[in-house]
């Protein structure tokens, strides 16, 4: 394809969950079973990978389609097949070696540059990927293998539309915020539901998390169980402090508890 060639295609991304925190044989596996389950996916919708402009980048794969390729069998056969082999390559492995992906699919205007494919909508299937929520599903669902992300323009031409299998209601409408790109995506769990995810929760803050554990003792009071890094609001009426600081992590074994007149020492 020359550079001054224009087309319209499909445009379909997928990158790997947590693929950098694993180690290098690791890596080598999850790579292998990442190509083997696209293309006994696309086998198994009839799909010929062979033909697509596919870029290789360890745990990801950027590929254009053939023109000719039916929108239909990508989105609906393809994505169901692509989630049946990761639940079947997944199902004896331990949970951090498990292959688990996010999927994005657009589709949009195509030219080929020195470097790649330069132009908006490549842009924007890259940025559906990566979108926060597309990350959040699989950190909310952790028994969920893949999730997928589609365009404005493939959902609603293609499953809104009624023109697979998939069902509008299946879906649900995401911002996306990603560098200088602002827009939605349309995003389905095959093994979840989308609209039980908590995509409003508070940023991340890169502090220790804090696990505070209440009850109402005899009395009336109340009993705060507090670990070094919680921090116990002033407004609670607390009575007693119990530190878990020296815990034997099973329970047995307390750190010293204090009343209010001692608390700053629980700190």
């Amino acid at each position: 394809m020359s550079p001054a060639t224009f087309r319209r295609s499909l445009l379909v991304c997928c990158d790997l969950r947590r693929y950098g925190a694993a180690d290098d044989q690791l890596q080598r596996e999850l790579q292998e079973l990442l190509v083997r389950c696209l293309d006994r996916a696309g086998a198994a919708a009839g799909l010929d990978r062979s033909t697509w402009h596919r870029q290789a980048k360890g745990d990801e794969e950027w590929a254009v389609l053939p023109p000719d390729t039916p929108e239909r069998v990508v989105v609906d056969g393809y994505v169901r097949a692509l989630n049946a082999e990761l639940t079947a390559a997944n199902r004896y492995r331990v949970p951090e070696a498990r292959a688990r992906m996010r999927l994005a699919i657009h589709h949009g205007a195509i030219s080929e540059g020195a470097n790649g494919f330069p132009g908006q909508d490549s842009v924007l299937v890259s940025r559906l990927l990566n979108s926060k929520p597309a990350h959040t599903a699989l950190e909310e669902f952790p028994d969920a293998d893949l999730v997928v992300v589609l365009s404005e323009i493939v959902y609603s031409s293609l499953v809104l539309a009624g023109h697979t299998t998939l069902r509008p209601d299946d879906f649900r409408r995401v911002d996306v915020v990603e560098k200088t790109f602002r827009g939605h995506g349309w995003m389905w769990l095959p093994n979840g539901d989308v609209h039980r995810l908590d995509l409003d929760g508070p940023p991340a803050t890169g502090t220790a998390p804090s696990i505070t554990q209440r009850a109402t003792a005899s009395g009336g009071s109340t009993v705060v169980q507090a670990g070094r890094d919680a921090n116990v609001p002033t407004f609670l009426h607390t009575d007693n402090f119990q530190n878990f600081e020296r815990n034997d992590q099973r329970g047995s074994n307390f750190g010293p508890s204090y009343t209010r007149g001692d608390a700053d020492r629980a700190r």
